[in-house]
């Protein structure tokens, strides 16, 4: 009896257990139901994105020729190491030499000792006076045997033998006479004159100076044009209107000199016909107009154009069409700008024409009005992609504070 008392008890238990757990998830399960059936239906909105804020720039077409620049340094046109063809003692020199003075075309520079030159032309004249006389004397003599052979006072050897005298006396005179031009010739060697107007740059002797022929004995230059020389591109080379075809470009020289910045009218007055194998680049050459144009300038009356001065360059290129002056970060993947287009990201083609420094010119079609230029960097620009300008939103804020 007791053990039926147990299993009876146990089984009660069990029981009561399995009713609770069936409880339990029953009501869990019509609890869900009843919540589900009852809960509050919240429609998914998408979240908002902030609009991106862009710096911009406006358009403004190019109006005038397009700037290649370069840079060099001032040079005269023409400079000479002077020189006497023959050796010697110097003998004197022009004052513009000793005081690095100005003179013209023309003028003595340079003396060279030549007496020897000198003794030689007085002993080629005495020679000369010497045959001449001796040849009149023939004439007369002969002159007055054609009369004698006439009468046939004297043989026709005779006055062969005179003849003959004659033309020897000539010969000799006409050697004569030679010999002085070659003596004068000397002499003239002796003596510098100076091939064009200038100034001298540098003395490399002094009177009493014995030199050689060809040594030099002062540096001169012709101080009326002064020239820079500038390596361009052959890219920007193409842009200068008939520069292989002689004709004069435009350009403008600026040279610093003593804090003060002068400017000169220029031209291109010639190219050279190759590229330097290294840089691969041409040498165009620029004339200044007249470098002394500025030389009240300053108090000392220096012209800031002096040689070997670093002078910037500025030559006129083409006048182009639809051609636009962008930051060069502005010009994206080499062929494509950014537009602000009715607060969208508009991806428009551009060509690039010329680059000057940090700046390049465009060639862009088909702009509308309100086209703005958009110079900040996307992270993955998207056409279409709402952009804002930063310019607006400022103009925005300071309106609503």
């Amino acid at each position: 009896m007791r053990k039926v008392f147990k299993f009876i008890g146990t089984a009660i238990r069990e029981l009561f257990w399995i009713t609770a757990a069936v409880a339990i998830l029953a009501g869990g399960y019509f609890g869900f139901q009843y919540l589900g059936d009852n809960r509050e239906i919240v429609e998914a909105e998408p979240a908002a994105r902030p609009i991106t804020l862009v710096e911009t720039a406006g358009f403004e077409a190019v109006s005038g020729p397009l700037p290649i620049r370069g840079e060099g340094f001032v040079e005269p046109f023409r400079t000479v190491a002077l020189s006497a063809p023959t050796g010697g003692r110097i003998v004197a020199l022009h004052p513009a030499i000793t005081s690095r003075g100005k003179f013209s075309e023309g003028d003595v520079l340079v003396e060279i000792e030549a007496n020897t030159e000198r003794a030689q032309i007085e002993q080629a004249k005495a020679s000369i006076a010497a045959t001449e006389a001796r040849l009149d004397l023939i004439e007369t003599q002969l002159d007055r045997a054609n009369n004698l052979l006439e009468r046939n006072a004297i043989s026709q050897a005779a006055v062969d033998d005179l003849l003959g005298q004659q033309e020897e006396v000539r010969a000799n005179l006409e050697g004569q006479r030679a010999q002085l031009v070659s003596a004068e010739i000397a002499l003239e060697n002796k003596i510098v004159r100076a091939p064009f107007d200038g100034t001298v740059q540098t003395k490399e002797a002094e009177i009493g100076n014995v030199v050689a022929g060809g040594s030099p004995i002062a540096r001169i230059y012709t101080d009326d044009q002064m020239e820079v020389s500038v390596a361009i591109r052959e890219s920007d080379a193409a842009l200068i209107p008939g520069l292989f075809e002689g004709q004069p470009a435009p350009a403008t020289v600026e040279i610093r000199f003593a804090g003060v910045t002068e400017a000169w009218s220029a031209e291109v007055v010639r190219i050279d016909p190759s590229l330097d194998p290294q840089t691969r680049t041409l040498t165009a050459t620029v004339a200044l107009g007249d470098r002394n144009e500025s030389a009240n300038a300053l108090p000392s009356g220096a012209p800031p154009a002096l040689i070997n001065a670093f002078a910037e360059v500025v030559i006129d290129g083409i006048q182009p069409k639809e051609t636009y002056a962008i930051p060069s970060t502005a010009l994206r993947n080499g062929g494509q700008i950014w537009l602000l287009r009715d607060d969208a990201l508009v991806i428009h083609p551009a060509t690039l024409v010329h680059v000057d420094g940090e700046t390049s010119f465009v060639r862009v079609e088909n702009l509308d009005p309100d086209d703005r230029l958009i110079l900040t960097s996307l992270a993955a620009p998207q056409p279409g992609k709402a952009l804002r300008d930063i310019a607006d939103e400022s103009r925005t804020s300071q309106n609503d504070a």
